[in-house]
């Protein structure tokens, strides 16, 4: 149960984040240039743009909870229940940054809804915490 509600607080900060930081560029504008001095000038809009710097706190609390899950549950698990994030993303982008959502994006978000509700009915871990965990080529000692 903490992997799911620590799960649910980590989409709510990735969706946040997200829109956040594209609140944040929308405001500077759309980035055409490769002028190393014109690079510099919306770098240093990036980087005092203060929408830019709240997502990149908020999308930080979302980086430790995702951390925290990871060690609790497999990522077989942890990943795709998180994909859940780009059905809140699509529905914030619609409510809080007016964006046109096309029936598309609508289905396809309907399919990764459809994806996390099968993926969070298995269990959360299915290596037990004796095992060790063992990358192609090693040995156990």
């Amino acid at each position: 149960m903490k992997t799911l509600v620590t799960l649910f607080f980590a989409i709510i900060c990735q969706t946040l984040g997200d829109v956040c930081l594209t609140k944040g560029m929308k405001s500077i504008g759309e980035v055409n240039t490769l002028n190393p001095i014109e690079l510099l000038n919306i770098g240093v809009q990036v980087f005092t743009n203060p929408f830019i710097w709240l997502g990149i706190g908020i999308l930080t609390i979302f980086y430790f909870l995702y951390l925290a899950a990871l060690s609790w549950a497999d990522l077989s698990y942890v990943l795709p229940v998180t994909a859940f994030g780009y059905t809140l993303n699509a529905v914030m982008a619609k409510w809080l940054l007016h964006e046109q959502v096309s029936v598309t994006r609508w289905i396809g978000t309907l399919v990764i809804c459809i994806g996390v509700a099968v993926v969070s009915r298995t269990e959360q871990k299915t290596t037990g915490a004796s095992e060790p965990v063992l990358f192609p080529g090693e040995e156990t000692e």
